[in-house]
């Protein structure tokens, strides 16, 4: 994006006065929500993640959203459920009812039928999650948890969707998920869909969302172990979205670390979990001159020790580095991601 094409979208805002100050603004800021794994049923686990707590690290996260300053809007990265029952469904939508700014979701895997995750179950005791036998409750189709969020990006049967949440800036969510499969795909049917939409609105600055990445961010991303991550057919994807020089950034909520790479003319980005260590959020920034991302703990040493201690026992996240004090080390250092990173625009939208 050119300074000039941010500064138009940005007068845009204060003229429409966006957020409850009106006062006129110099940046765009939204947060994003990945990995929240909501469970309303006791007992249900999903590998690495605090899933017992699931509901008040949300409840923690609304009202930390509430509380920061210009937010102009919150993504859902896909995992909303750690399983996609009705009464955890209804209550995750009650706590996001809270939200003082609009939110939009994409869906992930565990958000109706797909392949079973590593480690993901209803029954009691491990590592994975709390005590106590789970009870018996019937998984909602993925069709009912698209219509449970109709107008939160979603406008009909489709997982994939396009919305201009602020003046000349359009947020367009990819459905990534392949029934049965743990890898992400986007068809030729979406992809024809991203490349109209992408033509028809060539005048608006746009921001892609997807579950799983279209760049890997780290070599294990391309290993066996997490290659599932990626979309299988990613380079497709990031040929229609370079031939739109429209297109600014592009999130994937199924990282589980906070990174970022640089592709051609696109912002690569990928969100931590807010149930996996470190029990965080991503706050993205764009002003004129830069995007910045921050990810944003949301509990404290106590329960982050804990957290730290179950991604140190996962097989999928920890079993991948080698054994001993070594890998427990870039273990960590890799969840725990880059804190602060500033991607200059000059350096993205030449």
């Amino acid at each position: 994006m050119s300074r000039a094409t941010l500064w138009l979208i940005l007068g845009a805002l204060s003229a429409a006065g966006c957020g409850s100050s009106g006062v006129p603004r110099e940046r765009i800021t939204f947060a994003v929500l990945a990995g929240t794994s909501y469970s309303a049923i006791p007992g249900v686990q999903v590998e690495g993640a605090m899933v017992e707590e699931s509901e008040a690290l949300l409840k923690k996260a609304v009202a930390d959203l509430n509380a920061a300053k210009d937010l102009d809007f919150v993504v859902i990265g896909g995992d909303l459920l750690a399983r996609p029952d009705a009464m955890s469904l209804d209550r995750f939508k009650a706590i996001l009812t809270g939200l003082r700014v609009p939110y939009y979701a994409v869906l992930g895997v565990s958000d109706g039928p797909a392949a079973p995750a590593i480690g993901t179950s209803a029954a009691p005791g491990g590592a994975g999650g709390a005590g106590g036998a789970a009870p018996a409750f019937s998984d909602l189709p993925r069709s009912a948890i698209t219509w449970a969020f109709q107008g939160r990006g979603f406008s009909g049967p489709d997982g994939y969707w396009s919305r201009e949440v602020l003046p000349n800036l359009l947020l367009v969510g990819l459905d990534t998920v392949q029934p049965g499969q743990r890898a992400g795909h986007v068809e030729a049917r979406q992809l024809e869909w991203l490349d109209r939409a992408l033509t028809e609105n060539a005048g608006k600055s746009v921001i892609v969302v997807a579950y799983h990445g279209l760049m890997a961010m780290h070599p294990l991303d391309e290993s066996a172990a997490w290659r599932h991550k990626l979309v299988d057919n990613a380079a497709a994807v990031r040929q229609v979205l370079e031939r739109h020089p429209n297109v600014l950034a592009v999130l994937a909520g199924d990282g589980r670390f906070a990174e970022g790479h640089v592709g051609g003319r696109i912002v690569y980005l990928t969100s931590p979990s807010v149930t996996v260590w470190p029990l965080a959020y991503l706050l993205v920034r764009l002003s004129p001159k830069e995007a910045e991302a921050v990810w944003v703990p949301l509990a404290g040493d106590a329960l982050r020790r804990r957290a730290q201690e179950r991604l140190l026992s996962s097989v999928e996240y920890r079993g991948v580095f080698p054994p001993g004090e070594d890998g427990d080390t870039a273990c960590v250092r890799l969840f725990g991601g880059k804190k602060l990173e500033v991607y200059p625009l000059p350096a993205i939208r030449p």
